[in-house]
């Protein structure tokens, strides 16, 4: 799962600092009641991109460096299914 933070929606967007940690806090809301308890930790900072990209509508770029986006990683790493 491709995830996104305050700093790359301001980048991509041009929004705000404060209208970008808004769509941050509502994606992370949205993944909360949707069962995924995780997002409920007020120290992260990312949210999936399907749900930022959807929240907005436009189409958002994001970063496959993290944790969390695990199958960025194992292609990184030659890993086959």
């Amino acid at each position: 799962m491709l995830t996104i933070n305050k700093k790359e929606i301001m980048e991509q967007t041009g929004f705000t600092e404060s209208v970008a940690g808004r769509i941050i806090r509502e994606a992370k809301k949205i993944m909360v009641e949707n069962g995924y308890n995780f997002y409920a930790n007020k120290r992260l900072n990312r949210a999936p991109v399907d749900i930022v990209e959807k929240l907005v509508g436009l189409e958002l770029k994001g970063s496959e460096g993290y944790i969390g986006n695990v199958q960025a990683e194992r292609e990184s790493m030659g890993v086959q299914n």
